[in-house]
């Protein structure tokens, strides 16, 4: 629905019907976030090119040798 629509339906009620509006929206919002929580699948390669790992990552730094 195009949001001129829908601001000209909100415009249409009163003001305690657009709070119920409003919690509603609200309401729905949270119960996705709970649903999507469980729902959420990791996509492989979704942080590419968000940080740096330097390349001796895995190497045993100097001194730390007799722990390994």
């Amino acid at each position: 629905m195009p949001y001129d629509v829908l601001e000209r339906e909100l415009d249409c009620l009163t003001l305690e019907q657009q709070q119920e509006v409003f919690d509603f929206i609200h309401f729905l919002l949270e119960k996705n976030k709970k649903e999507g929580a469980a729902g959420f699948r990791r996509q492989p390669g979704g942080l590419t090119g968000k940080f740096y790992m330097a390349p001796d990552f895995d190497a045993t730094p100097p001194g730390f040798e007799e722990h390994v």
